[in-house]
């Protein structure tokens, strides 16, 4: 068993991760050129002398470092004279502190990194889906090191699972992510890679709302056989893996706070964790007593207004719906008081079972509703948050879908006046002063 740990860039994961058989951490700059496959505003604020630093430190504790370069897209730019000046500037970089390996999910980069920086090793990045015997190959022939098992969909095919394991042989190694909670064969996963690339990019100017992951946080509340469904590994049952060959599990997420993510690799190295399963896999809803002031900047007002507040590009008045579902959903702030949801570790005792001898690929969920009624066992779903919850999804849904949410906020300042009474039309002097100073904020 060896772990790959998602990297806080703070000294405390250092120090925590001691006892435990972890080789490497893994990050990257809050944002670079090309980008990476989470948005900025849900990484820790790092630069490259901090990163520099950290691994450094990283490698004085015996560990390795993995620098994320991970992009789903990156609009072609790696094929321009100036993505090529800025590749090379990036990649001498790492190269000069020393990083151990690098996370790809282009095939070109994997090419270029291995041909320019033979001893930098590349790993390809879960976000390339890697789910059969054939892309495992793929890989493997193109030079890969490592390859991060597909995130979304394959964790109980273990048919799939033996033969990968098979037609990696002893030269490349597989990974696999524990604590993912993405739905299960996600239509959608794709879409939601790229738009988590662009939010990283430095260049980039457009909003960074995470749409594919509100769109499926409604369908968990609608239908909570997604918690159930979704392609997490109890820590319970890590040894089926390890008794196929898997030894190199990855833990996320990298906006968790350093005391979350030392009781995440401890459930994993005990193989065993009492409570609410969600703790350790939900990547929001983090509990206000784990974090340090240091984790507070993440998930702080000041955080907010720095990435959120564009008025040339988002209606400031309708982003208030934002804000209350962070506040509601803990996404955007720290979780006060219990988990609304809650999966009982406990009542999934033998839920892996009947994967050993049925597999899912030709299986229509709703006909076979085995996860269904585990969902009905296990997951317990606080009733009026669950209904304040689905009116505020229904309420910011309804402005992204309608455009209203990208509608110039005098707009819709004007629409609000001409249906108030004389007084409250009045102080439309006020706002259109007080939208002079939003617009200086962009």
């Amino acid at each position: 068993m060896k772990f790959s740990v998602a990297c806080s860039f703070d000294d405390a994961l250092l120090e925590g991760l001691a006892p435990y058989p972890v080789y490497e951490l893994y990050g990257k700059l809050t944002s670079d050129y090309f980008g990476g496959g989470r948005p900025s505003f849900y990484l820790p604020s790092i630069d490259k002398q901090k990163c520099a630093d950290f691994v450094k430190k990283t490698h004085e504790k015996g560990m390795e470092f993995n620098y994320l370069l991970n992009a789903s897209t990156m609009g072609n730019m790696e094929y321009t004279s100036e993505g090529q000046r800025e590749i090379n500037h990036l990649l001498g970089w790492l190269n000069e502190i020393k990083v151990d390996s690098v996370t790809v999910a282009n095939v070109f980069f994997l090419k270029l990194i291995k041909r320019r920086y033979p001893n930098i090793k590349v790993r390809v990045s879960s976000h390339r889906y890697t789910d059969n015997p054939r892309k495992i190959r793929f890989w493997k022939d193109a030079g890969a090191d490592c390859i991060v098992i597909s995130e979304v969909n394959i964790h109980r095919e273990f048919k799939e699972l033996e033969a990968m394991r098979k037609a990696a042989g002893e030269t490349v190694e597989l990974s696999l992510i524990v604590n993912n909670w993405c739905r299960q064969d996600c239509a959608i996963a794709g879409n939601h890679a790229v738009g988590l690339s662009a939010a990283s990019q430095k260049k980039s100017k457009g909003f960074p709302l995470d749409f594919c992951s509100l769109y499926c946080n409604q369908m968990r509340l609608a239908e909570p056989v997604h918690y159930i469904r979704a392609n997490w590994i109890r820590p319970e049952d890590l040894h089926i893996y390890e008794e196929m060959g898997y030894v190199n599990f990855k833990i996320v997420e990298r906006n968790t706070p350093t005391a979350i993510l030392l009781d995440r690799v401890k459930a994993y190295h005990d193989r065993k964790y009492d409570g609410n399963l969600l703790y350790l896999f939900q990547n929001y809803a983090y509990p206000l007593d784990k974090f340090s002031e240091r984790d507070k900047d993440a998930f702080s007002r000041k955080r907010l207004l720095k990435y959120f507040i564009r008025p040339k590009a988002v209606n400031l008045i309708k982003f208030l719906k934002v804000v209350k579902f962070g506040e509601t959903g803990s996404v955007l702030f720290p979780l006060r008081g219990a988990n609304p949801v809650y999966i009982d570790n406990r009542k999934l005792d033998g839920f892996i079972d009947f994967f050993h001898k049925n597999s899912c690929k030709a299986r229509d969920c709703e006909t076979c509703r085995y996860c269904h009624r585990w969902a009905e066992k296990a997951v317990q779903i606080d009733p009026a948050w669950k209904k304040e919850m689905n009116v505020i999804y229904d309420e910011l849904l309804e402005e992204i879908y309608s455009g209203g949410f990208w509608e110039g906020y005098m707009d819709t300042a004007r629409k609000a006046v001409s249906k108030a009474s004389p007084e409250s039309q009045a102080i439309f002097g006020d706002i259109k002063n007080f939208s002079r100073v939003l617009k200086s904020m962009d």
